[in-house]
C-alpha cells in the first residue's frame, strides 16, 4: 500500500495567509494607491512582517496591519509637501520683499522731510537756542556708522536709503546750529576733520570687526543723541525747538524700518536693535513736546505741529 507523503514543510502559523486574505489585502492596497497614496507608502516600511506568499505579491500580512489612529498619524508624517503650498509660500515671500523694498524707497523719499522742518524753523527764526549742538554731532556720527555698516554688509540700498539722506540733513542742521549759536570755531573744524578721516577709513579700510563695533556704537550714540534734548526739555518744562513733525516721522519710520529690516536685511540683530532703541527715544521726545506744549504752554496740537511752517511772529500772536 502506497502512501503519498507531503515533503513540503508546513508554514509556521504566524506566516500562513489564506488566499481570501490575500485578495482582501490586494483590494485594500489598490484602493489606497488610488485614493490615499501617502498611506500606501506604509507598504515599503522595513518594520513590517512579510510572509513568503505575501512577499511575492508585495503584500503585508495581517499582523502588520496597524490600527487606524497610528495609520493616520504615520500617513500625515509621510505626506510630501504640497507643491501648491510651497508655491504660495514662495509667492508670499516675494510679495513681502517687494512691499518691503517699495516701503524702503518710500521711507527714503519721506525722510527728506525728517529734519527739513528743523532747518526751516532755524532759518525763519534765525535762532537755534532750543537745540543742543551735542545732539547733532552724536546724530551725525550715529547715522554715519549705520551707513557704513549697511554698505560694508552689502545690504540693498532700499534697506537704508533714509539713513543716507538724514546723514546729509544732519550735516546741514549741525551747520545751522553751530552758525546761529556762534560756535564756528577751531574746535568745530577739528571735529569735522576727524569725522571725515575716520569715516573714510571705516568705509574703505577698517576690518569687519570694527564695523560691527561701529554699529554697536551707533546704537549707543542714537541713545545718547536724544538724551540731551530730553533733559533740556525736562529742565525747561517746554516743548523746545525740536520739531514734532520730525519726531512723528521718525517714530513711524522706525516702525516701518523694523519690517523692512526683517525682509531685506535678513533680520540683522544690530540693525533691529538700532531701530528699536530709536523708536523708543523718538516716541519719548514726541510725548514731551505734546505734553509740555499743551499742558505747560497752553498750545493746541495744531499750533505745535504748524510751528515749523509759521514765522516767529505768527506763533507769538
Amino acid at each position: 500500500m502506497y502512501c503519498k507523503i507531503n515533503t513540503r514543510a508546513p508554514l509556521p502559523h504566524n506566516q500562513f495567509v489564506p488566499h481570501n486574505m490575500i485578495t482582501i489585502q490586494l483590494t485594500i492596497i489598490f484602493y489606497l494607491l488610488c485614493h490615499q497614496p501617502s498611506i500606501a507608502l506604509l507598504v515599503s516600511s522595513p518594520s513590517a512582517t512579510i510572509s513568503p506568499h505575501a512577499h511575492r505579491l508585495g503584500l503585508r500580512t495581517s499582523s502588520s496591519i496597524v490600527d487606524q489612529r497610528s495609520l493616520t498619524k504615520t500617513s500625515l508624517s509621510l505626506t510630501p509637501p504640497d507643491a501648491t503650498s510651497i508655491l504660495l509660500s514662495s509667492n508670499d515671500d516675494t510679495v513681502l520683499k517687494s512691499v518691503a523694498e517699495a516701503l524702503g524707497y518710500l521711507i527714503g523719499v519721506a525722510s527728506i522731510l525728517l529734519y527739513t522742518p528743523i532747518a526751516v524753523r532755524i532759518i525763519r527764526t534765525k535762532s537755534a537756542n532750543g537745540l543742543a549742538v551735542s545732539t547733532w554731532w552724536l546724530k551725525l556720527i550715529s547715522f554715519t556708522c549705520t551707513d557704513i555698516y549697511n554698505i560694508r554688509n552689502g545690504f540693498p540700498i532700499a534697506a537704508y536709503s533714509e539713513s543716507i539722506i538724514i546723514t546729509l540733513e544732519a550735516i546741514i542742521v549741525l551747520g545751522l546750529v553751530t552758525y546761529y549759536q556762534h560756535r564756528l570755531n577751531a574746535t568745530t573744524f577739528v571735529l569735522l576733520g576727524c569725522y571725515i578721516i575716520f569715516s573714510t577709513y571705516a568705509l574703505y579700510g577698517a576690518p569687519d570687526e570694527w564695523i560691527n563695533i561701529g554699529q554697536v556704537t551707533s546704537i549707543i550714540l542714537s541713545t545718547s543723541a536724544l538724551l540731551p534734548q530730553l533733559k533740556q526739555n525736562a529742565d525747561r518744562q517746554t516743548s523746545g525747538d525740536y520739531s514734532p513733525i520730525t519726531a512723528s516721522l521718525a517714530t513711524v519710520g522706525c516702525i516701518l524700518r523694523i519690517f523692512t529690516t526683517v525682509q531685506l536685511a535678513d533680520s540683522d540683530t544690530l540693525i533691529l536693535l538700532n531701530y528699536g532703541v530709536a523708536l523708543l527715544l523718538n516716541l519719548s521726545v514726541l510725548s514731551q513736546i505734546v505734553y509740555f506744549g499743551t499742558q505747560k504752554e497752553g498750545k493746541t496740537l495744531t499750533d505745535l505741529f504748524l510751528a515749523d511752517v509759521k514765522s516767529a511772529e505768527k506763533v507769538g500772536d
